[in-house]
C-alpha cells in the first residue's frame, strides 16, 4: 500500500453504522489502519450511528474512540436537530474537546432553513465549532444555495460545504466562513474550484473509511481508494504543490486548531 509523502488532514471521515448494508459499519480501529498504512497525520471523525441508530448512540461512540485515540481521531459531533437529546450531547462532546460539528440533511430529513439549524448554529457559536455540512445536489431543498440565511445569519461561525457541488462555489466566494471540502470530487471539479477561490478555501475530505483498505472485508463492497490516488488526481490536474498543501493539511489546521497535528 502506497504511502501519501505530503502532510494530510482528512476533515470528512466517520465511524459508526452506514445506511444501506444492515452491517455496513467502521470502527476506530479501521480508521487508525488508515493513518498507519497510508501516512496520514490526523483525522476529524463523526459516527454515523447518530443518522441510523440515535443521537446518545452516535455520541457514545464518538466519545469512546476520543477517550482511546484522540491524539490521531478528533471528535466532530454529529447532530440530529429532530433528536432533543442533541442538546446535552454538545455539553458532553465539549467536555471531551471535539473539534466541530457535522449535520447530514439529507440522511436525517430535515430541508435546510433556520427553524431547523437555528439553534445548531447558535451551538457551533458558543463553542467556536465549525459546521461541516453535507450539501445535497443544486435545486434541492438540502443544497449548498439554501444555506445562505444562515451563512448571512452566522458570520462568526465557520460552515464547510461538503462535497463542492457547483452551487457551493459562489457562497464560498462571497463569504468570508465559507469553506467547501474535495469528499468524493472529481479532481476537475477541485481545480475549477482553486481557479475560482483559490486553495485557501478548500479541505481535504474523503468519507474514510468508504472504499479503503482496513485490514478485513467490510459489509458492504465499494470502489477501492486511497490517499496515494486521491493525491495523484489532483496533481494530475496542475494543482501546485504550495497549493496542495494548503488542501490537504494548512487550511483544516488553522481552522480547526490542530496546530500540534
Amino acid at each position: 500500500m502506497a504511502r501519501i509523502d505530503i502532510p494530510l488532514i482528512d476533515c470528512h471521515t466517520h465511524i459508526g453504522h452506514l445506511p444501506g448494508a444492515l452491517h455496513d459499519a467502521f470502527t476506530a480501529e479501521d480508521l487508525c489502519y488508515i493513518l498507519d498504512h497510508e501516512g496520514a497525520a490526523f483525522m476529524l471523525v463523526s459516527s454515523a450511528s447518530t443518522s441510523t441508530i440515535s443521537q446518545t448512540y452516535g455520541t457514545d461512540e464518538a466519545l469512546d474512540m476520543v477517550a482511546r485515540h484522540g491524539d490521531r481521531l478528533g471528535g466532530m459531533l454529529w447532530i440530529n436537530p429532530r433528536d432533543p437529546a442533541w442538546r446535552s450531547d454538545a455539553e458532553r462532546a465539549a467536555r471531551y474537546g471535539f473539534y466541530g460539528i457535522k449535520i447530514h440533511p439529507v440522511l436525517d430529513h430535515y430541508a435546510v432553513e433556520r427553524e431547523a439549524l437555528d439553534e445548531v448554529f447558535q451551538c457551533a457559536r458558543e463553542h467556536h465549532w465549525p459546521i461541516l455540512t453535507h450539501a445535497d445536489a443544486d435545486g434541492t431543498p438540502m443544497s449548498a444555495a439554501c444555506y445562505e440565511p444562515l451563512i448571512r445569519a452566522y458570520p462568526d461561525v465557520v460552515l464547510i460545504l461538503a462535497h463542492m457541488r457547483l452551487g457551493a462555489i459562489p457562497l464560498a466566494k462571497r463569504y468570508e466562513n465559507v469553506y467547501l471540502d474535495t469528499t468524493y470530487v472529481d479532481p476537475l471539479m477541485v481545480e475549477v474550484g482553486v481557479d475560482a477561490l483559490g486553495a485557501g478555501k478548500i479541505l481535504f475530505g474523503s468519507d474514510a473509511a468508504e472504499g479503503f483498505e482496513v485490514g478485513r472485508t467490510p459489509a458492504r463492497a465499494r470502489p477501492r481508494r486511497s490517499y496515494a490516488e486521491l493525491i495523484a488526481g489532483l496533481r494530475a490536474r496542475g494543482i501546485p504543490e504550495a497549493a496542495l498543501r494548503k488542501i490537504t493539511y494548512e487550511n483544516a489546521r488553522e481552522l480547526f486548531g490542530l496546530m500540534g497535528k
